[in-house]
């Protein structure tokens, strides 16, 4: 939560969305109109499109829900909105997909992004592929504990 609020904070004090082009965290910013059709994409970077496989031509001005499918859980989606609306913060995982509707288990955060005037003008995503992340933990673990042994 913490490194998504101090991306948003940047944004906020005026930072260029480009300076996040190659940053290491899967990054998606949405319009703040949570309504159907859902918020639209408005930026992407390139750590994103590795994630989904998705270009950002591709994914400009679409929906998140463009990365939904079958067996993405609807009362996770609706704790979003929920969370969203009461607090203005959401953390949770959830099955997405692919550009080649490949199933991948999101981990996501969501924070907003507030005007000048202190209103949500976006909502920033920072995105998280949890088994490829939890597989690369935990082969820093067994290495860590490899290496104390030797």
């Amino acid at each position: 939560m913490q490194r998504a609020l101090a991306y948003a904070r940047r944004i906020e004090a005026g930072e260029g969305l480009e300076t996040f082009d190659d940053c290491d965290d899967a990054l998606l910013i949405t319009e703040a109109a949570l309504a159907a059709p859902g918020p639209g994409i408005v930026y992407v970077n390139a750590a994103l499109e590795r994630l989904c496989g998705y270009s950002r031509a591709e994914l400009l001005g679409q929906s998140p829900r463009l990365l939904q499918g079958f067996d993405t859980d609807r009362d996770e989606l609706d704790r979003l909105r929920r969370d969203l609306d009461a607090s203005g913060c959401f953390e949770g995982e959830i099955m997405n997909y692919d550009k080649r509707r490949q199933e991948y288990v999101l981990g996501w955060v969501v924070v907003p992004i507030h005007d000048a005037a202190g209103a949500v003008c976006n909502w920033l995503s920072l995105q998280t592929d949890v088994l490829r992340e939890g597989g690369i933990e935990r082969a820093k673990t067994v290495a860590v504990a490899t290496a104390a042994a030797v």
